[in-house]
């Protein structure tokens, strides 16, 4: 019973997470679980004791989610931080993060200011310390003066939302330091036990660190620190893209993936060597351990020591733990109990942080780990057919079956998790694996590590046999690109609903043998089949062809709209900033897209040449079909253009110029028209290629009129104060009802004159959290609130969408914000605000939004 009892205590932990904001129907649910459970006692089903321990372990789960909450009490980090530069001093708790030109450390904060206002503080801080000089290791105290703020993302409909993401980690806070005067590096005193194997730890991942850069090349030199160090920085978006699309991303980190496939061929290979001792040897073994615990006390050192070299992330030793415990069993001859360790490995890890169960990490290495253990499970019952196998062709034979078998399991199990976190369906991982998983694991990974040994026993400076690491992992990073190049490999979908994924897995546990042989499984097969052909389809959201829907998406500080016309027709304006490891293309319009069922762009338009509007179209051109791109025909020297016009042109698109009274649409009930540029006032501006930006390039922006029936959107991408001016008086921008306020709400776009000719009922304001700039600005929107505009703003509201009927008079308006549970107050509005809230997890669940 104990494999049921884990699981209603993680169900309880599930609840408990969303007490705060749906306690009725919460207490309902533990009402209506007692009933359940006292119907099953009188049935027989289970016993009086049975029913008591199963509803002890799921109120324990609520009770303790709740206790640990109130536990973890308010950091009073930002409150005393305030919100310009301050100095706070605190010590870093966790590995250092290395990558190119920085480094990042967490901060356990002890206090903020100095002298006379230095105030004692708690809470924990992200700390991203640009071009460092000097080393950082875990267990040094840092001073640092920084501007210090909340973790903040973006939201979208379905999107990652990196600020809630690092909140769940445990960030309380986060800050940037660029210059090296602004921090101090104190290293601790001898008498600071407690932290000095950590520091050792940190010390042998930079000699290992120090001596792969010596050595090694990208993209070699990524995959090494990845694989060896855990320190994925090194990988390039586009190799990680690869390794995504072969299904094989699990490789380049060390999760459960990684330390159970080490564990899995040290514990076998050990056990096999074991077997063709010599037979003396063998029979003075035997007296004291069998094989299989001779494998297992080889094993666990490995993956420790594994663990350590990867910096022991929370995700990692997640991991170790289920490894581990899946050891013991094996240790203590409980093979077939394996599900029961692992169920006890889920609850230690939930127990010391039951925000895991949340986790992408933890989902899928838990699953991947489970995988591997029920295909291990299954292989030791027929190991005794094995044994008795006369010749080596039929050993091995039977060994393969056995690991295809394993990699099936381990990629469908993780199918619907990887297609809802990354809208994939890696079905090529089901080859890849077959021939990257031996690779890594009986190759790469051995080599690398005792590469890293060997620089860590005889204090070399470089890595031994460099060029055999180097010449290996080229072989993998071309074999995976080679993969990747597979017409369909990369193959992207709408994410799932978690209902979908909830009936997904239901379905599977019938296939594989709930009732062997029945008609249900049948059954099940066949619906298993259609709910995984239906993902894979993808098709465009339930749509009625008569209307329309125009989504203002959170980029931070940029642009990216989406059109969808009636018809289906899709315009992309703008897609955000590309910046070094952040591609807000990749990152939020691509998956936007996908789960929208869309995977053709009718027309793309760049509205100007600016990294934080058209960064992020490169990616969005080179993965989806595009029928037209427009722009306003300025050239740049600056990489982030050039490489727009390099995947324009790889697809074969010949750029339009969006110049005044063009139309970009016009057929049925739709038109977009071009309000600016004026083709005759700039054309000495595009003869020539340009370096510099700032006013002109926003003045030349694309402004687009869209107009649909009785609904008419004015979109101004950046046009400033002289633009504006020249809108003034047009007879297709005055009557819109929606208007983009230009330029994020700078005060460079304050044309009041043209503001008072507005006839708009709603204005949105595109600008990022916290911006440095300002947007947008208060004196912008005061005149706009004048005017009685209503304005959403991204960096308040999240993704804001408009939907209309071109017939109706009415339109909807929705906001990312919106869909968010709020908690309730045991007050008279109780029950209005927990109806609000089980809709909005209706609307999350099914995919409604």
């Amino acid at each position: 019973m104990l494999l049921f009892y884990i699981p209603a205590f993680l169900f309880g932990l599930l609840l408990g997470s969303f007490l705060p904001f749906v306690p009725c129907s919460i207490f309902l649910l533990l009402i209506t679980g007692a009933i359940v459970l006292a119907w099953f006692e009188r049935t027989l089903w289970l016993t009086k004791a049975q029913g008591l321990m199963l509803y002890a372990a799921l109120l324990s789960g609520v009770g303790y989610w709740s206790a640990f909450e109130w536990a973890q009490g308010q950091p009073n980090l930002l409150e005393l931080a305030g919100t310009g530069p301050v100095q706070v001093t605190g010590t870093v708790v966790e590995p250092v993060q290395h990558a190119p030109n920085r480094v990042v450390m967490v901060l356990e904060v002890l206090a903020i200011g100095e002298g006379a206002d230095l105030h004692p503080a708690w809470g924990r801080l992200r700390l991203t310390w640009r071009e460092p000089d000097r080393k950082v290791v875990r267990g040094d105290h840092l001073s640092v003066t920084a501007r210090i703020r909340p973790p903040f993302g973006t939201i979208n409909p379905g999107g990652f939302d990196y600020g809630d993401y690092l909140r769940r980690q445990g960030i309380h806070a986060v800050a940037t330091v660029s210059d090296s005067d602004r921090i101090r590096v104190i290293k601790p005193g001898n008498i600071e036990f407690f932290s000095s194997p950590w520091r050792l730890v940190d010390q042998w991942r930079d000699r290992v660190r120090q001596a792969a850069l010596k050595t090694l090349e990208a993209p070699a030199l990524g995959l090494y620190l990845g694989m060896i160090i855990g320190e994925q920085s090194f990988i390039s978006p586009e190799l990680r893209d690869d390794f995504m699309a072969t299904g094989t991303v699990h490789i380049i980190s060390i999760s459960g993936s990684h330390l159970g496939l080490l564990a899995f061929l040290s514990f076998f290979l050990v056990k096999a060597l074991s077997r063709h001792m010599p037979p003396r040897w063998l029979e003075t073994l035997s007296r004291r351990m069998t094989p299989t615990r001779l494998a297992v006390v080889a094993t666990i050192p490995l993956v420790i020591f594994y663990t350590l070299l990867a910096g022991s992330p929370v995700a990692t030793v997640r991991s170790l733990m289920m490894v581990l415990l899946f050891l013991l069993a094996v240790w203590l001859g409980h093979e077939r109990k394996i599900l029961v360790a692992l169920a006890v490995a889920a609850m230690v890890v939930t127990v010391h942080d039951p925000h895991a169960i949340f986790d992408i990490s933890f989902q899928l290495s838990y699953v991947s780990v489970l995988a591997i253990a029920l295909a291990f499970r299954w292989m030791e019952k027929t190991q005794n057919d094995v044994e008795l196998a006369e010749s080596k062709t039929s050993k091995l034979r039977h060994w393969l079956g056995q690991y295809f078998l394993m990699t099936v399991a381990a990629t469908l199990g993780a199918l619907p998790l990887v297609a809802y976190y990354f809208n994939q369906v890696a079905w090529l991982g089901l080859m890849a694996n077959l021939v990257v998983v031996p690779l890594v694991g009986f190759l790469v990974v051995p080599l690398g590590l005792l590469s890293a040994v060997w620089v860590l026993v005889m204090g070399a400076e470089s890595l031994p046999l460099g060029w055999l690491n180097q010449m290996v992992l080229e072989f993998l990073v071309d074999m995976v690109s080679l993969l990747a190049q597979i017409p369909g490999g990369e193959w992207h979908v709408a994410s799932p609903s978690i209902l979908g994924i909830v009936v997904f897995y239901v379905l599977l546990v019938i296939t594989i043998g709930w009732w062997r042989g029945s008609p249900w499984q049948w059954a099940s097969v066949a619906a298993l089949i259609l709910v995984v052909a239906w993902w894979a389809w993808s098709p465009r959201a339930i749509w009625n062809d008569e209307e329309m829907r125009v989504t203002f998406l959170d980029v931070g500080q940029g642009d990216a709209t989406v059109i969808e016309l009636p018809g289906g027709e899709t315009i992309l304006i703008d897609g955000g900033a590309a910046y070094e490891r952040w591609d807000f293309g990749r990152a939020v319009v691509g998956p936007y897209l996908w789960d929208r069922g869309i995977r053709r762009i009718d027309h793309v338009i760049a509205t100007h040449p600016q990294l934080d509007h058209i960064g992020g179209l490169a990616w969005v051109v080179r993965k989806f079909g595009v029928g037209e791109f427009w722009s306003n025909g300025i050239i740049r020297t600056e990489p982030f253009y050039q490489k727009l016009r390099e995947a324009v042109k790889e697809r074969g698109l010949n750029e339009q110029i969006g110049w005044k009274g063009r139309d970009i649409v016009r057929g049925g009930s739709c038109r977009m028209q071009v309000l600016n540029p004026s083709r005759g006032g700039s054309s000495e501006v595009h003869a020539q290629p340009m370096s510099r930006g700032g006013t002109l390039l926003n003045n030349l922006s694309i402004v687009v009129d869209l107009t649909c029936g009785r609904h008419s959107f004015l979109l101004t991408a950046d046009a400033e104060i002289e633009a504006l001016g020249n809108l003034i008086g047009d007879p297709d921008g005055q009557p819109a009802r929606v208007v983009k306020i230009p330029h994020h709400g700078a005060k460079s776009s304050l044309n009041r004159r043209w503001i008072s000719q507005l006839e708009a009922e709603v204005a949105v304001v595109s600008a990022g959290r916290g911006n440095r700039y300002g947007h947008p600005a208060p004196a912008v929107l005061k005149v706009y609130e004048q005017k009685g505009i209503k304005i959403f703003r991204t960096d308040r509201d999240g993704a804001v969408w408009i939907t209309a009927n071109p017939s109706w008079p009415t339109f909807t308006i929705h906001t990312a914000r919106e869909q968010l549970l709020r908690p309730v107050h045991f007050d008279a509005s109780l029950l209005n605000h927990e109806r609000k809230n089980l809709i909005r997890i209706w609307n999350k669940w099914s995919g409604a939004l």
